[in-house]
């Protein structure tokens, strides 16, 4: 089976398990994964992450690896290149010969326009060669319904490989209207593709409200490696360290969290920890000055050195707000933290009670009370702290591993091979 896996979200090194845990659950697949450039995210501005040879040190034996870099100068200088690579589209291998079947993975990375805008984004003319050469049996693009990555792509498969079958992804968890050009790119869309995998239920709900009829499956779109050894590192002080991490601002909840800390009841040796930047630090900055409250701020961190900081707090807490505009869709905060057994306290915002499960206490979005209290309970009750987090750990073991996803992935291919609808307007065997 031939996959191309087109998504922005593998411009990171991080997320590249992800690519190889699917090359695991498909180990006689031919998996095409296409990146633009270079992204631009809320937090983080980068050029697109290679295979290097330290990735690869990473992988389970027998993964063999291929990427290929289209000609145009799009690498900066900074980054290590093999000789082998330079030139006019080679490609080159890597890594000892496969000792078990595992799939092989070609990494090819295009010039793309609007890059950091995830709806309005497109490849450059490489991709016309690139699709006309490649045939895939099968597309997942990760990108929303009204994508117009998603559309170039399926515009062009129509023209060169008709029998070639789509799927996409979406977090889109709030009703919305499409108008105008973004309509029409929506309706071209969904009328092309075979299944789609939402990250949440919400979003799942709003693609049938639009007309989508297709199976929709709901799958988050990462998963998190269980660690196999976790240490602390020793701390200088006994303080009970409540951590957060991610965007600053207000719809996160962040000044929730200061205003719940000020509301504990046992509140003397209580510390806060942030990790990330926007626009409210600088109000959280005051507000937790104006209450006593100590706090440390670390500025964004890249996802490798994340755990780093997790191991430092006691609990972790997501106090996300609603807004006419956002809802959580996810909150993968909460598996990273779950997996090196910090307990975590969510709010009741979109799908965080769905990630947390039994595994953590939920709070109802905006009570910073509540929250408070939660926060006294773990404070007060160290027992209840090792049991959730023993709780989580497993939670993610049971649900969230790459591995767990990467299977359910490559059974939504198989269907799709079998039964899904093609590009070109096949019919699906009933």
């Amino acid at each position: 089976m031939k996959i191309l896996y087109v998504g922005h979200t593998y411009t990171v090194r991080a997320n590249h398990a992800k690519i190889a845990a699917l090359a695991r659950a498909m180990p006689n697949a031919e998996i095409t994964l296409l990146t633009p450039h270079a992204w631009k995210g809320p937090l983080y501005e980068n050029r697109t992450d290679l295979f290097e040879k330290q990735s690869l040190d990473a992988l389970p034996p027998g993964f063999s690896f291929q990427r290929t870099w289209e000609s145009t100068p799009i690498l900066s200088a900074s980054n290590s290149m093999d000789s082998r690579a330079r030139g006019n589209g080679n490609s080159f291998r890597e890594g000892a010969e496969p000792a078990s079947p595992v799939g092989i993975v070609d990494h090819r990375i295009l010039r793309a326009y609007f890059i950091g805008k995830e709806g309005a984004y497109f490849f450059g003319p490489s991709i016309i060669s690139l699709l006309a050469g490649l045939k895939p049996d099968i597309v997942h693009v990760e990108q929303g319904a009204y994508a117009v990555v998603y559309a170039q792509i399926l515009f062009l498969l129509r023209l060169f490989s008709p029998r070639s079958k789509a799927a996409f992804f979406t977090w889109w968890n709030l009703p919305y209207t499409p108008r105008g050009v973004k309509k029409l790119t929506e309706r071209f869309n969904l009328s092309h593709s075979a299944a789609a995998v939402a990250g949440n239920e919400a979003a799942k709900a709003i693609l049938q409200q639009h007309g989508f009829h297709q199976p929709i499956y709901v799958l988050p779109q990462l998963g998190m490696e269980l660690p196999t050894v976790v240490e602390r590192p020793l701390r200088s002080t006994d303080a009970f360290v409540i951590g957060y991490a991610g965007r600053i601002t207000k719809e996160k909840g962040v000044l929730d969290l200061v205003d719940a800390v000020s509301k504990m009841q046992t509140k003397s040796n209580v510390s806060l920890y942030f990790v990330g930047a926007g626009d409210a630090l600088e109000v959280v900055r005051r507000r937790a000055a104006l209450n006593n409250i100590p706090l440390t701020h670390q500025p964004p961190v890249m996802n490798d050195a994340l755990p780093a900081h997790l191991l430092k707090m006691d609990v972790l807490v997501l106090p996300s707000l609603s807004t006419p505009e956002w809802v959580e869709q996810f909150g993968h905060i909460l598996l990273e933290a779950m997996a090196y057994g910090i307990p975590v306290i969510g709010s009741s915002s979109g799908e965080i009670p769905n990630v947390i499960g039994e595994a953590g206490l939920i709070f109802t979005e905006g009570d910073s009370l509540a929250l408070a209290r939660h926060l006294d309970q773990l404070l007060c009750e160290p027992q209840t702290c090792k049991t959730l987090a023993q709780t989580g750990r497993r939670r993610v073991d049971e649900h969230f591993t790459q591995d767990i996803i990467a299977r359910k992935q490559a059974a939504i291919y198989d269907w799709m091979l079998r039964e899904g609808r093609s590009i070109g307007g096949g019919k699906a065997r009933t």
